[in-house]
Order: C-alpha cells, then structure tokens, then sequence
C-alpha cells in the first residue's frame, strides 16, 4: 500500500518536476545568451508521461475476471470493509442486450 501511494505521489508530482527542470534550463540558457527550450517539446515529453502513467496504473490495478468487489461503506455507525465474491453474471456477456420478457396478454386481469 505504501508503495502504490508512493508511486502515486511520484506520478503526481511529475508535471512540477518538469516545470522546475523548464525553469533552470531557461534561466541557465537565457544566462548564457541562448534559446530556450521550445515548448513544444515540454508538451510532447508531458503528453508522454501522462500516457506512461496511465498505462502504467492500468497494468498495476488488481483484477480477477470472475470476481465482483463490493467497496467498503459506512452503515450505522460501522465500517463494513470491503469484499471480493464471485459475479453472478458473465464478465464477457458485458454490453449484450438481454432477451426481454415477454409482455401478458392485454386480454389478461391484472
């Protein structure tokens, strides 16, 4: 758990760590009486980042095709704590419509 909340934080802070590194480069160019960087490129490295980390936390989350989880809660004064059970339905019949039911007969009492 510490080390996903690390990594979190790592990732969090990435765009400050860029912008921090943005700031000497330039100051130290400027100093030294050349360009700074293009930004475009601060762009494209920051675009790339974020996609690493996004790939990165789908990878690391914990997944089991069959199994369901239920988030902890607050009820009446208790926390009841996570669970995990197994799906009542079929992960993989995900977005097919079901059959409806047939509707009674309009002729029938209700």
């Amino acid at each position: 758990m510490a080390g996903r909340l690390l990594f979190e934080l790592f990732i969090f802070s990435l765009p400050f760590l860029v912008f921090g590194l943005y700031l000497l480069a330039t100051r130290s160019a400027v100093d030294a009486g050349q360009r700074k960087w293009p930004i475009q490129l601060l762009f494209a490295i920051g675009l790339a980042l974020a996609t690493i980390a996004w790939f990165v936390m789908i990878a690391l989350e914990p997944r089991d095709r069959g199994m369901c989880i239920e988030p902890e809660r607050f009820e009446n004064g208790v926390l009841t704590p996570a669970r995990s059970y197994p799906c009542e339905h079929r992960p993989q019949d995900v977005g097919i419509p079901r059959p409806r039911p047939e509707a009674p007969p309009s002729d029938a009492p209700n």
